[in-house]
């Protein structure tokens, strides 16, 4: 399983260093057909061609600086080989640094290669700051 992990791992800093490069199409290079993001915002459910446009414009912004470190990456391969589930934690610096992240990737094999098939993406804040965030939203 851990050469799985590794093939997984690299599938995810390609996802990274397309982002850091601003290069749209690497990005959608690594996800599959049926390709479904849930972003941050409850609004945001995302096919392959939405994704793509909608990071295609993002990266547009010369101001836009994608300072990424993964504080936590868990990988969980199925049994088959077949499928893995991952999670990153991280703070994305150009919207918060003070809620983290996390996004959920499903990913699957197709012809020996691996994509990812669905992404969730959340900010998490600490338990002890939900009353803060309520407040805050009145």
């Amino acid at each position: 399983m851990t050469e799985l992990e590794d093939e997984v791992t690299k599938v995810l800093e390609a996802h990274w260093s397309a982002l850091k490069a601003k290069d749209a199409d690497a990005v959608i290079a690594l996800v599959s057909e049926d390709f479904l993001s849930c972003g941050s915002d409850p609004d945001e459910f995302w096919s392959k061609t939405d994704m793509y446009n909608t990071v295609k414009q993002m990266l547009t912004n010369s101001e836009l600086k994608i300072d990424i470190t993964i504080d936590k990456r868990e990988i969980r391969i199925t049994k088959d080989g077949n499928s893995a589930i991952a999670f990153e934690q991280m703070f994305l610096i150009p919207f918060s640094r003070k809620i983290p992240v996390r996004t959920v990737y499903h990913l699957v094999k197709e012809n020996k290669t691996w994509l990812i098939d669905f992404t969730s993406t959340g900010f998490i804040p600490n338990n002890n700051d939900i009353e803060k965030l309520n407040k805050a939203l009145e």
